[in-house]
């Protein structure tokens, strides 16, 4: 693709890891709060946001939950590694340049031209060249004249292909100012992208932790004074979101290494925060502190999911304002203005939607979210049209075909898009289904168009669709019957 793909940052997130029992441990109240929202799809961020915690403090406890074994970070959408690669024996190269070229060709339409050089992006002409030069002795095939390659040689020959490609854009000072453009755009998109792909997936996990979250909460336990400095037990808090019914808890044995010590402020804290929550979801007698507090059962009167989260939300709103803490939703408010203010619509969209998670009868919210998420559907409209301009104009058919699909998906009126995401697709060699689907689009949004009427004639022909193509000939005879591709597809059908 030769500058689509990008090195961007990748965001980590905690895990639950497979197999493991977190009831066989005995850990904090805190972590284990924190460990009935772990997810998989929520970030440190995210879970500060349910648990009214700091994410210093998510942090430490996840810090905790790895080094016991029941939590992993891992990389949503990480890249998958390239294929094993299988020696081949009956070849002259040896087995190190053998995985040098598979790995090389694996990951070839993943980077820009600067990463497929092997230089910085701010490398000079001379740096350029000799990389050019340098990596020509290893993966041209003429360099390895009269050795059996066998399967490497086509691996080889795209390669160099490929660096052949970089080179020429990046060599020259007009063709890499406007390469240069091209990957910083590239960059932009694919980070607000990234974005977009990730924070609808968040909002609604937020949702469902949300409504576990203060059910975990409440099945931390015991919370009277001398209990509270022993640590809480794993097993009273629920797992995957459904909560057991529990026995009242026996008083035990003092342990060791209190989680949290009576007296402390963060002690005071979490007895505030579990009152509340106890007294907004579980019931309205109010405990005398010096009481021991028994496991609560879960509600079991079914209440409509819009109401509960919007019942939630404000629990969650009071309790942080209790315990000295920010209202999350606000706090995402002002980061959606602050990105606005810079001109990153799409941290601006992100923010905003986290923010209608949190808190989802602010009408306001919601507006502002539809206005910011129209504004950046615009603009990336734009930067792709830009794009796969670019890309056909330096014949890089496969990322045109990419660029000009994703127009067309953002602009379902446009007729030009649709055809040229199909000639892309035709000219690259890829999907011919997709390509008539693309064409068959164009035409439905503009019947007349002869371009189109031929692109499609094309593709049929491509595919083995000869009768196809011989109608849609016909239909574009009916257009222009002097036109001289009419003329040729039709020698080429014998017709």
């Amino acid at each position: 693709m030769g500058g689509a793909g990008q090195s961007l940052p990748e965001e980590e997130v905690p895990q639950l890891v497979d197999g493991t029992d977190v009831r066989a441990h005995e850990i904090s109240g805190q972590d284990a709060f924190v460990h009935s929202c772990v997810d998989g799809v929520l970030n440190v961020e995210d879970i500060a946001d349910v648990t009214v915690l700091s994410p210093e403090e998510v942090r430490k406890s996840i810090g905790r939950l790895v080094a016991l074994d029941l939590v992993e970070w891992i990389t949503p959408n990480a890249s998958s590694a390239p294929p094993e690669t299988e020696v081949v024996e009956d070849v002259e190269i040896d087995e190190t340049l053998q995985k040098r070229i598979h790995e090389t060709f694996f990951r070839a339409d993943k980077l820009n031209h600067y990463e497929m050089l092997g230089v910085a992006i701010d490398a000079d002409r001379a740096e350029i060249r000799k990389a050019y030069f340098a990596l020509s002795k290893t993966f041209h095939p003429d360099a390895y004249y009269g050795k059996r390659l066998g399967p490497y040689k086509a691996q080889m020959e795209v390669i160099f292909r490929k660096m052949t490609d970089a080179y020429e854009a990046v060599g020259r000072p007009k063709k890499r100012e406007a390469y240069d453009r091209y990957l910083r755009q590239s960059i932009e998109v694919s980070a607000a992208e990234q974005k977009i792909g990730r924070v609808e997936e968040r909002a609604q996990a937020m949702a469902k932790a949300l409504t576990r979250a203060p059910v975990a909460e409440r099945q931390a336990q015991p919370v009277g004074a001398e209990a509270a400095a022993s640590k809480w037990r794993a097993n009273d808090v629920p797992t995957g979101g459904a909560a057991p019914q529990t026995a009242p808890s026996k008083p035990g044995p003092s342990r060791s290494a209190p989680s949290v010590v009576p007296g402390t402020p963060e002690h005071e804290r979490m007895l505030r925060k579990r009152e509340l929550l106890e007294r907004r979801l579980g019931g309205r007698s109010r405990r005398p502190a010096s009481s021991p507090a028994r496991s609560i059962p879960t509600p079991t009167a079914r209440v409509g999911q819009r109401t509960a989260l919007r019942d939630l939300t404000r629990s969650l709103k009071q309790t942080a304002a209790l315990t000295g803490g920010v209202d999350r939703a606000q706090n995402h408010l002002e980061n959606a203005r602050i990105a606005e203010a810079q001109g990153d619509l799409a941290a601006a969209a992100t923010a905003l939607r986290m923010a209608i998670a949190l808190d989802s009868a602010d009408v306001s919210l919601k507006d502002h979210y539809r206005r910011v998420n129209s504004q950046l559907r615009v603009q990336l409209l734009d930067i792709h049209r830009d794009q796969a301009k670019y890309e056909e104009d330096n014949n890089m058919w496969a990322a045109a075909s990419i660029s000009w699909a994703k127009v067309a998906d953002a602009a379902p009126d446009d007729p030009v898009a649709p055809r040229r995401a199909a000639k892309a697709l035709l000219t690259a060699g890829g999907d011919l289904r997709k390509a008539r689907d693309y064409a068959l689009r164009s035409l439905e949004l503009k019947p007349d168009a002869l371009e189109s009427r031929l692109l499609l004639a094309r593709i049929y022909i491509d595919a083995g669709m000869d009768n196809s193509a011989v109608k849609e000939l016909e239909e574009a005879a009916k257009l222009d019957p002097k036109h001289e591709m009419v003329k040729n597809l039709r020698k080429q059908l014998g017709g």
